[in-house]
């Protein structure tokens, strides 16, 4: 039941027409059948009145309270009191509801801000203050695309302090591999461009460490990027370059033979951000 049905109602059961109940409370007939209608609400004073008048809390009234017994024995706080206490409970009331819509508003147009805050590009700002990438051991020196071991890498990535509400949430792989000994099953050689092949993998993370397996590494090299989002808002930031990059050595001995392994680690990646964090992160170029 709304405010302005109750009042009708406990009206009615006092055999008050709408001109009657307005002379009681100071207003016109047509302020009670705003109030009935529920197109306006009542102020604090009038509240607090009719409340008076129908031998209700205002509360009760609001119909945030139901409505209790009054006790066999009632001494103690005079009417007056009781309604100043009410009244004071009423305000209390409406001020709560009233900060806590404002600090919703507050919260919204706060996030709406962030989320239509434009992005920059940043291939000059560290994104990582760790970023390290480890590889399985090997024994060197297979053949250059016919190799029998399997490479495992495992990184962990962790974002520098201006991204601290920043995750890295996931890894792509890109996988490059090259065959110099390439055939057509008809057993003709295929062509250079045939020869080079790749594909991607996403690789999940948890609490900035994932690792990728590679089976039967034949000198593969493999360029990693990271995206990173932020907590509370959603955002995300892809890099454009590669974090990490796994390359093979290979030399002649008779045919290619793969003869190490670098990783190179990039902690400063192009990639677009927010312009806020943008201009949070030191220049490198001022730096001593």
């Amino acid at each position: 039941m709304t405010l302005g049905q109750r009042i009708q109602e406990l009206r009615k059961g006092l055999g008050l027409s709408q001109e009657a109940l307005g002379e009681r409370m100071g207003v016109s007939r047509q302020a009670i059948s705003k109030w009935e209608g529920d197109q306006t609400i009542p102020e604090l004073d009038k509240l607090i009145a009719l409340s008076s008048l129908f031998d209700l809390t205002v509360g009760q009234l609001l119909g945030v309270e139901t409505p209790v017994p009054a006790p066999a024995s009632h001494s103690g706080t005079s009417r007056r009191i009781k309604l100043l206490l009410a009244g004071l409970g009423a305000a209390i009331l409406i001020l709560a509801i009233l900060v806590g819509t404002l600090w919703s508003q507050v919260i919204a147009l706060s996030r709406q801000a962030v989320l239509n805050e434009e992005y920059v590009s940043c291939y000059d700002r560290e994104l990582f203050r760790t970023a390290e990438c480890r590889l399985s051991d090997m024994e060197l020196g297979f053949p250059l695309a016919r190799g029998e071991q399997d490479l495992s890498m495992n990184f962990i990535l962790k974002p520098v302090k201006e991204l601290k509400n920043w995750s890295v949430i996931g890894l792509t792989a890109c996988i490059k591999g090259h065959d110099p000994w390439g055939k057509h099953p008809d057993g003709t050689p295929v062509s250079p461009e045939e020869r080079e092949w790749y594909r991607v993998e996403n690789i999940p993370v948890s609490q900035g460490i994932a690792s990728l397996t590679l089976p039967k590494y034949g000198g593969e090299t493999v360029y990693v990027t990271a995206t990173l989002r932020e907590k509370g808002t959603g955002r995300t930031i892809g890099t454009a370059g590669s974090v990490f990059t796994v390359m093979a050595e290979a030399e002649r001995r008779g045919d290619f033979r793969v003869t190490g392994i670098q990783v190179e680690t990039n902690t400063a990646p192009q990639a677009d951000v927010p312009e806020s964090i943008y201009r949070a992160f030191p220049d490198s170029r001022f730096e001593s």
